[in-house]
C-alpha cells in the first residue's frame, strides 16, 4: 500500500499545533483564575476595611451623644466628684470635667468624672463600647471639650479667673475606634440654649404701632431694669417698645404718679441691633414657636392648658426650673394665682392672665395672642423679662400686631430684671447644636 507522505507531515503539524493551542488557553484560564482570587481577595479586604470604618464611626458618634447625656444631666457622676452639678462651666473646666486622679493632659476637659475611661494604653485613655475591648476586635471613644469663647493658658481663662462665668458654647470632639486600627473623628458645636435671648428690656413689646399699655394706677406699682442678679449686669429700659410706639409709652410713664415708679426712667426704643432674631418679623416668630413647640413635645412639656401642666408637676421651683409651652391660642386665658406660680421658661400663645400677687421667676414669652393682664393687688413680682409679641401663630402675614400689657390696680407688685433668672431659663430650654462635621 502507498503511504501518502505529505499527509503524514501535515497530521504530525497539526498534533503540535494543538498542544501548543491547548497551553496557551490553559494559561489564559489560570491568569483568569488568579484575577478572580485576587479580585475577591481584595473585595473580601475592603469590605473588612469598610465594615471597620463605619463601626469607628458609630463609636465616635456615640461619644458625641454620650457627652450631650452628660450635659443634659442623665448621667450620675463618680462618687469622687463629690456634690459638683453638671452644665457648661462644669464640662469646659478640667477641674471640675476629670477626675483628679487622671493623668489628662493640663487643660483639656474629657468629662473623666462622668464618663468610664477604664481602657489604657500607654497614655491613650478610651471609654470602651465593647465588653473586654480590644484595640484590634471592639469599639471605643474618647471625647474633649473646649470653650470657644475662652481660649488660652488655663490659668488665665475667664473659666479660672472668673467664679460667675458661664460658657454660651462649647466644642465637643470625639474620637471614634474600630477594629484594625480604624479611627474617625467628629466635633460638633453646642449652644447652652435652645436659642438666643438677650433683653432688651424687662418687658418687651416689639409690634405696632397702637399698643396698649397701662402700668396700673397704683403708686408703688414698680417696674426696674436695674439687675437684680448677682454679680449684677448693665442695667436696661424697663419697657422697650417699638419705634412707632416710642412717644406713647413715655406719655404713659410720664403720667405715671411717681418717677420713681420706673427704673431707668426713658422708655427703649426697639431696633435691629437689640431686636432678638426670632421677633424680626412674624414668619421668624412661627419658625422659633414652631421650634419650641417641638422641643417641648419631645420632653413632655407641651400643653393645651394649665391644668394640665399643673398635673404634669406645674411650672417649676426655684430650685428645679422647668420649660413649659402652653399652646392655647385662641382658647382660654392662661391663668396665674396667687404666690409663686412658676420657675424658668414659660411660653403662651394665647392670653395670660396674673394676679398682683403672682410670683415668677425667669422668662415670660406671650407670643401669638399677645396680650398679658395684671389684675388685683398684692405685692407680687415677675422676675427675669417678659416678652408680648402680636401675631397669628397660623397665619402668613409678616407684620407683627400692636401688643397689649394692662396692669389694673397692683399694688406693690413689681416687675424686675434678673439677669441670672434669665440664664437659668435659657438653660432649661435645651442644648442646641449649631453644627457637625467630620475632621481629620
Amino acid at each position: 500500500m502507498k503511504t501518502d507522505t505529505n499527509l503524514s507531515l501535515d497530521q504530525g503539524n497539526e498534533k503540535g499545533a494543538a498542544l501548543v493551542t491547548m497551553l496557551l488557553v490553559s494559561i489564559l484560564l489560570l491568569s483568569a483564575g488568579l484575577a478572580l482570587v485576587t479580585a475577591t481577595s481584595i473585595s473580601t479586604t475592603s469590605t473588612i476595611d469598610t465594615t471597620a470604618e463605619m463601626q469607628a464611626y458609630a463609636a465616635a458618634e456615640a461619644g458625641l451623644e454620650a457627652t450631650l447625656n452628660v450635659l443634659r444631666g442623665n448621667i450620675a457622676p463618680d462618687v469622687s466628684m463629690g456634690l459638683i452639678k453638671m452644665n457648661f462651666r462644669s464640662a469646659a473646666n478640667p477641674a471640675t470635667s476629670n477626675k483628679a486622679t487622671d493623668p489628662w493632659v493640663a487643660g483639656t476637659s474629657r468629662l473623666s468624672g462622668w464618663l468610664n475611661y477604664s481602657y489604657q494604653n500607654d497614655t491613650d485613655w478610651r471609654v470602651p463600647l465593647t465588653n473586654s475591648y480590644a484595640p484590634s476586635t471592639g469599639l471605643a471613644f474618647k471625647v474633649s471639650i473646649t470653650d470657644l469663647d475662652d481660649t488660652g493658658p488655663l490659668a488665665t481663662r475667664q473659666i479660672t479667673t472668673n467664679p460667675n462665668y458661664q460658657p454660651t458654647r462649647l466644642m465637643i470632639q470625639s474620637e471614634g475606634y474600630g477594629p484594625k486600627g480604624a479611627v474617625k473623628r467628629l466635633e460638633m458645636v453646642i449652644q447652652r440654649a435652645a436659642f438666643d435671648f438677650t433683653p432688651p428690656a424687662s418687658i418687651t413689646l416689639p409690634g405696632g404701632p397702637g399698643l396698649t399699655l397701662n402700668l396700673g394706677t397704683s403708686a408703688t406699682v414698680g417696674y426696674s431694669g436695674n439687675d437684680l442678679g448677682t454679680p449684677a449686669q448693665t442695667s436696661i429700659p424697663a419697657v422697650a417698645v417699638d419705634g412707632s410706639n416710642l412717644a406713647a409709652a413715655q406719655a404713659h410713664i410720664d403720667g405715671m404718679q411717681s418717677s420713681s415708679q420706673v427704673s431707668p426712667y426713658d422708655a427703649g426704643a426697639l431696633t435691629a441691633d437689640n431686636l432678638p432674631s426670632f421677633l424680626e418679623s412674624a414668619s421668624a416668630a412661627r419658625a422659633f414657636l414652631e421650634e419650641m413647640r417641638s422641643i417641648a413635645s419631645s420632653s413632655g412639656r407641651l400643653f393645651p392648658t394649665k391644668a394640665g401642666a399643673d398635673a404634669a408637676g406645674g411650672l417649676g421651683t426655684p430650685t428645679f426650673p422647668r420649660f413649659t409651652f402652653i399652646d392655647n391660642y385662641g382658647g382660654a386665658p392662661v391663668e396665674l394665682g396667687p404666690n409663686h406660680q412658676g420657675s424658668g421658661l414659660l411660653i403662651v400663645t394665647g392670653e395670660l392672665d396674673t394676679q398682683g400677687s403672682t410670683d415668677f421667676q425667669g422668662i415670660i414669652l406671650v407670643m401669638g395672642r399677645g396680650k398679658l393682664d395684671r389684675d388685683g393687688a398684692g405685692n407680687g413680682l415677675l422676675r427675669g423679662a417678659i416678652v408680648v409679641a402680636n401675631f397669628d401663630p397660623n397665619g402668613t402675614g409678616e407684620d407683627l400686631g400692636p401688643p397689649d400689657f394692662s396692669v389694673n390696680g397692683g399694688g406693690n407688685s413689681g416687675v424686675a430684671f434678673d439677669s441670672v433668672w434669665v440664664k437659668r431659663a435659657l438653660d432649661v430650654s435645651g442644648i442646641r447644636v449649631l453644627g457637625l462635621r467630620e475632621y481629620h
